[in-house]
C-alpha cells in the first residue's frame, strides 16, 4: 500500500524539452526519466461498483509488465487529492480481485461475484515524460507530463495534464513548486482525475450544476466551485459559470474572517464579479490569480485538518 499525494494540471501541448528548461530554474536537482508509453485498461461491474464505492480499478501494460492497481477514495484538499493506493504486479491484463488485501473490501464484499461481474469500461493510452525533482527540506516530488487520449467504445478525449506527486519529504514543498508552475505556464488545476474523466465520458452521471446549500462550510464551498467550473468547461452553461460566481463570492465574506488569508479576499471578490459578468468565459480558470487562490485556500485545507 502507499499514499498517493498528488496535484494535477491541464495544459496545452508543451514540448518536453521546453519545459525542462522552464523546470530548471524552479528546483536543486532535475533528472529526467525515460518516457513511457502505458496502456491502461479501467475496470468495473455494469453496476459501477467500483465507482459507487469511491474506488478505482486500473490494469496498466508498459512493454511486457503488468500491474494492476486499486485507488480508494481518500481525500480532497480542494486541488489536492490524498488516497491509498495498491498496486500487484500481474501475468494478465484482466485484475484479479483476490491478489489484493482482504481489507480494502466495505464488510459484506462478495469478492468472486465481483470478480466474475469485472468488466472493462473504457481505457487510457498515452506517453509519459517523468523528471524527478529535488527540493528544499529534501523533498522529491515527480513531475509527469501525460499526452494521449481516453477512448471509449464509441468516443474519446485527449489527455494533455502535468502531475505533480509527492515521493518523499515536506508536502508544502508541493504548493511552492505549484505556484512557479501557475507563474510560468497557462495551465488551471484539474480536479477530475483521468477514471473520473473516463466515468463521464461513458454516460455514466454526467457532471451537473450543483446548487449552493444555504448552510455550507468553506471547504464544501470550494468543492462546489470546483466541481462548477468543471462543469463549465464541459457544458459551457451559464448556470454553472453564475454558480462559480456566487461560490467566489462566499468564499470570499469568509476569507475576511482569516488573518492568514485575508490577502485572497479582493483577489477572489475581483474573480466572483468577473464571473458574473456576460461575457465570462473558460479563461478565468486558465487565469493565474484563480489558480494561485486555489492553491492557497487547498493548502489552508490541508494544514487545518486535524
Amino acid at each position: 500500500m502507499a499514499m498517493e499525494i498528488e496535484l494535477k494540471f491541464l495544459l496545452q501541448s508543451v514540448p518536453a524539452t521546453e519545459l525542462e528548461i522552464l523546470l530548471k530554474p524552479m528546483v536543486q536537482q532535475l533528472q529526467a526519466g525515460k518516457a513511457l508509453h502505458l496502456r491502461n485498461g479501467y475496470y468495473d461491474t455494469p453496476e459501477h461498483w467500483f465507482q459507487q464505492h469511491g474506488m478505482g480499478l486500473r490494469s496498466r501494460q508498459q512493454n511486457d509488465d503488468i500491474e494492476h492497481t486499486i485507488k480508494l477514495a481518500g481525500k480532497q484538499h480542494g486541488a489536492l487529492h490524498a488516497r491509498q493506493e495498491y498496486n500487484v504486479k500481474a501475468s494478465q491484463l484482466v485484475p484479479q480481485l483476490a491478489a489484493f488485501p482482504a481489507t480494502i473490501w466495505p464488510e459484506h464484499t462478495d469478492v468472486q461475484a465481483l470478480q466474475q461481474q469485472l468488466t472493462e469500461l473504457f481505457r487510457t493510452d498515452f506517453c509519459r515524460q517523468p523528471w524527478l525533482l529535488t527540493l528544499a527540506q529534501n523533498t522529491q516530488i515527480e513531475l509527469v507530463q501525460d499526452e494521449g487520449q481516453i477512448v471509449t467504445a464509441d468516443s474519446q478525449q485527449p489527455i494533455c495534464e502535468l502531475e505533480l506527486e509527492l515521493k518523499s519529504g515536506d508536502v508544502s514543498q508541493v504548493f511552492v513548486l505549484a505556484r512557479q508552475v501557475v507563474a510560468a505556464l497557462p495551465v488551471r488545476l484539474g480536479v477530475q482525475s483521468k477514471a473520473e474523466r473516463g466515468y463521464r465520458l461513458t454516460g455514466s452521471k454526467p457532471l451537473q450544476v450543483k446548487a449552493l446549500p444555504t448552510e455550507a462550510s468553506p471547504a464544501l464551498l470550494l468543492r462546489l466551485l470546483q466541481h462548477n467550473e468543471a462543469c463549465y468547461m464541459q457544458e459551457q452553461s451559464p448556470d454553472a459559470m453564475l454558480t462559480v460566481s456566487l461560490a467566489l463570492n462566499r468564499i470570499a465574506q469568509w476569507l475576511k474572517t482569516q488573518p492568514a488569508l485575508q490577502r485572497w479576499q479582493p483577489i477572489c471578490t475581483q474573480l466572483s464579479a468577473k464571473a458574473a459578468q456576460s461575457k465570462a468565459d473558460q479563461q478565468l480558470f486558465y487565469g493565474s490569480d484563480y489558480n494561485l487562490l486555489l492553491l492557497a485556500l487547498s493548502e489552508y485545507f490541508l494544514n487545518a485538518e486535524p
